[in-house]
């Protein structure tokens, strides 16, 4: 036995046996199963993504103008995960419609993609639009400015509307440009503005009904610039009563001699260099102040003044109250200068008749 296990032969039985253990161990099918079902569960792994992609024309459309298709399509892709990121990330295919032999008219057309990889599944909404291709044409429109004029403050005015650029570009289908009546800007001004509008305004194309008609405007915005602007005018004033108490007259007096008024063009043209302002004494007994509202006073004829308020002193009259005693005073001298001419009359005729008496005696003798 000990020459047994000591031969080579023995260790050699020893060694095929190993290797055949190796073999049959790294060939068996448990082993196998696991590395494949790993291989498999990696390869069926699956990802969906919602996609927003830009639709694409495949058409003359220097010649053709082209509408009622959306400018972007939502596309659903599924398949590998790594398939499905990497499609996301990089967006290498293309949606489109195949325009180029269609004519002049309305077509129902179907999206179609390119360069989609084959292991991918997708959907898309829409998957057909309806297209309507008309004669494509273009000309160039004045922008008319458009805006609420009663949006000023009182007695301010608008000047002349600036539009930069004053015309734009419009293009569309021939049917549409045709049914174009004006290009206009129609800027919104705040209530009661009382400084310059300048801001950029969207650019409108108007049918004759005032409804927007379909083209493409350039630019689509442009710059309004609208003056505004009061005009106003340095005036004196005359302080004038107004009303009666008791029949009583009054003088007025105020600090302020001269105010500055304000309007438009037309009421400041209408003022002349001084303005009469009415002073109610119906309410006045005696001498007072009281504060004149200048604007109200003048009513319509200006917007506002500068003060708009001003104080004035009411004193009553005394000419009214010593007319009497004036018109007695002059009777009294009247009477007086009558009895001394009377007197004056008799003492003449008494000297006149005593050097009548004396003449007489004379003549006696």
């Amino acid at each position: 036995m000990k020459k047994i296990i000591n031969s080579n032969y023995f260790y050699a039985l020893i060694s095929l046996g190993c290797a055949l253990w190796l073999f049959f161990f790294v060939s068996s099918p448990g082993v196998g199963s696991t590395r494949d079902s790993n291989q498999s569960n990696t390869s069926t792994v699956t990802k969906k993504a919602v996609l927003t992609v830009p639709l694409q024309l495949q058409a003359d459309v220097d010649k053709y103008y082209i509408t009622g298709y959306p400018q972007n399509v939502k596309v659903t892709i599924e398949g590998p995960a790594a398939l499905v990121t990497a499609t996301k990330n990089t967006q290498n295919f293309n949606l489109y419609l195949n325009l180029r032999d269609l004519s002049i008219g309305q077509h129902r057309v179907q999206i179609k993609e390119s360069g989609l990889n084959s292991e991918l599944t997708y959907s898309m909404k829409p998957k057909y639009v309806t297209v309507n291709i008309q004669r494509r044409e273009t000309k160039k429109f004045a922008v008319v400015a458009d805006y609420n004029k009663e949006s000023l403050a009182t007695g301010y005015e608008s000047g002349t509307t600036e539009v930069s650029p004053d015309t734009v570009t419009v293009t569309g289908a021939a049917s549409e440009i045709n049914k174009i009546d004006r290009v206009v800007v129609k800027p919104i001004l705040p209530k009661g503005i009382k400084s310059t509008f300048d801001q950029e305004v969207l650019v409108q194309a108007l049918d004759k009904n005032g409804k927007t008609v379909n083209v493409t405007l350039d630019p689509q915005t442009v710059h309004v610039k609208i003056p505004i602007t009061i005009q106003s005018k340095q005036v004196s004033i005359n302080l004038k009563q107004k009303g009666t108490s008791s029949g009583n007259s009054f003088t007025f007096d105020s600090d302020v001699k001269k105010i500055k008024v304000f309007g438009t063009q037309s009421q400041i043209n209408a003022i002349s260099d001084s303005v009469d302002v009415p002073i109610d004494v119906s309410d006045v007994n005696g001498s007072t102040k009281k504060s004149i509202n200048l604007t109200d006073a003048l009513g319509s004829k200006v917007a506002f003044t500068d003060p708009n308020t001003i104080d004035v002193t009411i004193n009553q009259s005394s000419s009214s109250s010593t007319s009497p005693t004036n018109s007695s005073s002059s009777t009294s001298n009247v009477d007086s200068s009558t009895n001394n001419s009377s007197n004056s009359s008799n003492s003449s005729n008494t000297n006149s008749s005593s050097d009548s008496s004396t003449d007489d005696n004379k003549d006696s003798e």
